[in-house]
């Protein structure tokens, strides 16, 4: 029990890291023009790989729950 209780701080931790980065890159968004300059896009793309590994960290905390969901993308057929 008390590995999966630690599981799930694991994983409301991972959680919280990924909002936190989304709200980052929202707060990037809110101060950026419609357009870029370079030294805004190479923020933008530390801001993104960032986003994207917390959001991998945070699949891999869930999963380690047991927690899976087949598909969240639409039906193409």
């Amino acid at each position: 029990m008390a590995d999966e209780i630690e599981a799930l701080h694991r994983a409301r931790a991972a959680a919280r890291g990924f909002v936190a980065a989304a709200r980052e890159m929202a707060e990037f968004l809110e101060r950026s023009s419609a357009v870029f300059a370079p030294q805004q896009e190479a923020e933008y793309a530390t801001l993104l790989a960032r986003e994207q590994s917390t959001y991998r960290q945070r699949q891999e905390a869930v999963h380690q729950l047991g927690l899976h969901a087949d598909s969240i993308e639409p039906d193409e057929t």
